[in-house]
């Protein structure tokens, strides 16, 4: 067929290059592997959110990250390898699959690499083409070979596409309409972490209805200010509690002697202790309760952004726990997270003591922080379509792998 001629030149064109070594960063792991490609710039944020989401949900799962634009950063999983995308000449694309061995290849937007997904789909692995947009099939090579996308799409399986426009491009590139499914583009997501409802229950018992606000992966020096706003919100609602969550767990001393100093009655939460009336300042001092704290603090100031000292926090994960955020100037590289939160209503920014006093009272309001925890919400579940897809094509698939080939 025409389609398979071109890739067939195309194949020739990129054989006669002089082929470099495949060198894989580790093994292949035993058990399931997944393999997520990022072809589009700016998304490899919500893709790592995706992997996260499939490791927590197949035991002994692992997921293989690659991007055409940014290497991913391994967010401390093991069960997530981060590795460079292989060379386009043939004999590199099939060592890179011979050696992964990928049950499921999930490719998204569109940037299609012949080769590779050649390679791929000769494997016998199941292939997804996932938040395919209308741009990403207009290369200079596509339009030298027009031929190829069309033939490459075809390898794919299952094929979810952002939009109607994207639903149509697909289709003029010979598509069938019944493999193609339309869902919202694919978005960061945020990543639940883990807390016992006993011990959410138990701690919200002890509270009593307190107003309670959290600072979390706080800097030793943005502690004296946290401490000072904490002072000044004091002011307007005696009975708040600060929850103190430390980046550093060697700063906690420095942080409790600077509580001291300040006049605030401060315990540490490693005491074994609860809370009571008196108590103004808990400081987390373990490094795995963040889940807990962020499942009963209404309002939350996310360290790091006060200054650049450590990398800001991760908002999308402090909005999927239903918290009202607050944050400092200095974003770093999550900068496009608290730009989408904050002009969705679900963020404020703040750039001292005075103003974040302000803004944990003002906030505290529960219409307000009720607004606000409704607004990140929305952020963060928009692609929620897109990911229960994705995710019940990747179950179906690895199911069946394990119950065996069908009679």
């Amino acid at each position: 067929m025409r389609g398979s001629l071109g890739l067939k030149a195309y194949r020739t064109v990129t054989r006669r290059r002089a082929s470099p070594e495949f060198k894989p960063s580790r093994p292949r792991p035993d058990g399931e592997l997944i393999w997520i490609h990022a072809a589009e710039p700016g998304k490899n944020r919500a893709l790592s959110d995706l992997a996260f989401r499939l490791i927590s949900m197949r035991h002994r799962c692992h997921v293989l990250m690659t991007a055409t634009h940014a290497s991913f950063q391994n967010r401390k999983a093991a069960m997530i390898i981060p590795e460079a995308v292989p060379d386009e000449h043939p004999d590199v694309t099939d060592a890179f699959i011979e050696h992964w061995k990928p049950d499921v290849v999930i490719w998204a937007w569109g940037g299609l690499r012949p080769n590779l997904i050649q390679s791929a789909a000769d494997s016998g692995a199941k292939m997804m083409l996932i938040d395919a947009d209308q741009d990403g099939f207009d290369s200079r090579r596509d339009r030298w070979l027009p031929e190829v996308p069309r033939h490459l799409i075809a390898k794919f399986d299952t094929v979810i596409v952002r939009s109607r426009a994207a639903h149509l491009r697909l289709a003029q590139l010979g598509c069938a309409f019944e493999k193609m499914k339309q869902a919202p583009p694919l978005r960061p997501f945020g990543r639940m972490l883990p807390a016992a409802d006993s011990d959410v229950n138990e701690i919200t018992q002890a509270l009593g209805g307190r107003p309670v606000w959290l600072a979390m992966q706080i800097a030793l020096g943005e502690a004296g200010t946290i401490l000072a706003a904490h002072r000044q919100a004091l002011m307007a609602s005696h009975r708040l509690l600060l929850i103190l969550d430390p980046a550093d767990m060697d700063s906690i001393s420095d942080i409790a002697r600077s509580a001291d100093k300040a006049g605030l009655r401060t315990m540490l939460w490693s005491d074994g202790e609860l809370p009571n009336d008196n108590t103004q300042v808990l400081i987390a001092d373990t490094t795995e309760e963040l889940g807990l704290w962020l499942r009963i603090a209404p309002v939350s100031f996310l360290g790091g952004s006060l200054n650049s000292s450590q990398e800001s926090c991760d908002p999308y994960t402090a909005a999927a726990h239903g918290t009202a955020i607050i944050y400092g100037p200095h974003t770093g590289s999550n900068v496009e997270a608290y730009t989408s939160l904050m002009n969705a209503g679900a963020a404020r920014i703040v750039n001292d003591a005075a103003t974040l006093g302000r803004a944990v009272i003002q906030i505290m309001a529960p219409d307000q922080a009720a607004q606000m925890t409704m607004a990140g919400w929305d952020v963060v579940t928009e692609s929620a379509d897109s990911l229960d897809s994705i995710i019940k094509h990747v179950e179906t698939h690895l199911d069946a792998l394990q119950d065996g080939p069908a009679a």
